[in-house]
């Protein structure tokens, strides 16, 4: 793979049909944040299958946003598990950032966002994070725990896709 720091990039991110990772130039970002990004993006390196997105990227930016969330609970589990030393990492990484606003959470409830939110959230933070799911959310979040194909991780996007447009209120539609 390349890797490119680039002064224009936000955050981290990995384009599957290039091959390149692009990380910003961060200004007092800790190591474990470093460590966590470069190995989050180097997860869906390994991970995510090239060509896919270009798929997934034609339904529409939330659509894709969807996706991104349930596939990064995926990959970030598998490349934990790959290089158990990363799992130190990505919790004090997931500490500094939250520390640093970099979710803009500050003042917020968590539980009072949205599914897709909560699931990241949820995700990325862990049990400390104190996201609260009904249980039938919870159903979709046990199912996305267990993910290990990126088909897998299709699957329950487009279903959590349909349940959420279901289930939520039209004029609460540009929340989500």
């Amino acid at each position: 793979i390349n890797v490119e720091y680039s002064e224009k990039a936000v955050t981290a991110s990995f384009d599957t049909e290039r091959r390149t990772l692009r990380m910003p130039v961060f200004k007092d970002i800790s190591d474990a944040s470093t460590d966590l990004f470069l190995g989050h993006e180097v997860g869906h390196a390994l991970y995510t299958p090239q060509g896919e997105i270009i798929e997934v990227m034609k339904k529409g930016d939330m659509y894709k946003g969807f996706v991104n969330v349930v596939e990064d609970a995926r990959i970030e589990k598998m490349i934990q598990s790959k290089f158990p030393g990363l799992r130190r990492s990505f919790y004090k990484g997931y500490s500094d950032l939250i520390s640093s606003g970099f979710f803009d959470l500050k003042g917020k409830d968590i539980n009072e966002m949205n599914f897709i939110d909560r699931i990241n959230i949820h995700f990325k933070v862990g049990t400390r994070a104190g996201v609260v799911f009904s249980e039938e959310e919870m159903k979709v979040v046990d199912r996305i725990a267990g993910l290990r194909t990126f088909d897998e991780t299709l699957k329950i996007s487009n279903e959590l896709w349909d349940y959420i447009k279901e289930n939520t209120p039209e004029d609460d539609e540009e929340d989500w």
